[in-house]
């Protein structure tokens, strides 16, 4: 998968599952949902999802869990390890 489909499926999943977009400046575009905030990097090797409870670290982009993972996994990998990351 592309860096595009791979953000668009993550985002998608947390639209589905009913989190908010939010505006945090300076870290751009997230996604929050049961009180934890949520971003989906793409970089040139892999991706990351990074997310936090705290909203003043995730406006400054300094979110306490971090999951690089590989552009060579299946939309359902995906989405099990959304709902996994969910789930902890």
């Amino acid at each position: 998968m592309n860096r595009e489909q791979i953000r668009a499926i993550v985002e998608n999943r947390f639209y589905r599952l009913g989190a908010e977009r939010v505006e945090l400046a300076p870290s751009g575009n997230c996604w929050t949902l049961y009180g934890e905030f949520f971003k989906v990097t793409t970089l040139k090797d892999f991706w990351v999802l990074e997310w936090t409870d705290n909203r003043s670290y995730a406006e400054n982009g300094c979110f306490e869990d971090v999951d690089p993972m590989p552009y060579d996994i299946s939309e359902q990998e995906i989405l099990e390890y959304i709902d996994g990351v969910l789930r902890r």
